[in-house]
């Protein structure tokens, strides 16, 4: 499973970038404030899909972690679109590429 720490973009905060590294999910949880992590799950037609879980060190309402804008660590143009939502206040949003799934 790939873990990707997010970097806030400076001009505008709401924008999360992922870095592609080779780090442990515990050692990102420890030092960085967002991450995002991998999970798949099979579609309907019984192929795996991948999503992505939006992870916080610090507690998040459900308003605060929709104010990101989070771009895709695969093809990194695309925004990130929330598909689930919260488990808690650390466990946020699952998201999808709305351009890598069109592949």
């Amino acid at each position: 499973m790939n873990n990707y720490p997010l970097k806030q973009n400076k001009v505008d905060w709401r924008v999360l970038h992922p870095q592609n590294t080779s780090y442990t999910e515990e050692y990102i949880k420890g030092r960085y404030d967002l991450y995002l992590t991998t999970e798949f799950a099979e579609d309907a037609s019984g192929r795996p899909k991948r999503y992505y879980r939006l992870h916080a060190r610090s507690p998040h309402t459900i308003e605060m972690a929709l104010a990101y804008d989070v771009k895709c660590p695969t093809c990194g143009t695309a925004t990130l679109k929330q598909v689930g939502r919260c488990k808690d206040y650390h466990t946020l949003g699952l998201y999808e590429c709305p351009v890598c799934d069109r592949k």
